[in-house]
């Protein structure tokens, strides 16, 4: 089974602006550092956390709400 991933907002809700489907954690990420880099966030909207979709369709927190600042590494 493939896993899929959302970007989660600091409430631990999916995100306003990046509520998607990612097929990655780094390609969740950097679609949420990307979208960081074109606003003016306030601390509050950079937290970002991510989840991932469990088997049994149930979404599971694997990374909390946290800052983001940079692009991942290459």
């Amino acid at each position: 089974m493939e896993r899929i991933y959302r970007l989660i907002d600091a409430c631990f809700e999916p995100h306003q602006h990046l509520d998607d489907c990612y097929s990655s954690l780094d390609e969740a990420i950097t679609d949420a550092v990307e979208w960081l880099e074109q606003i003016c966030a306030e601390p509050q909207q950079q937290l970002i956390g991510v989840e991932v979709c469990a088997a049994n369709g149930d979404w599971r927190t694997c990374r909390l709400p946290t800052q983001l600042f940079c692009n991942l590494p290459s």
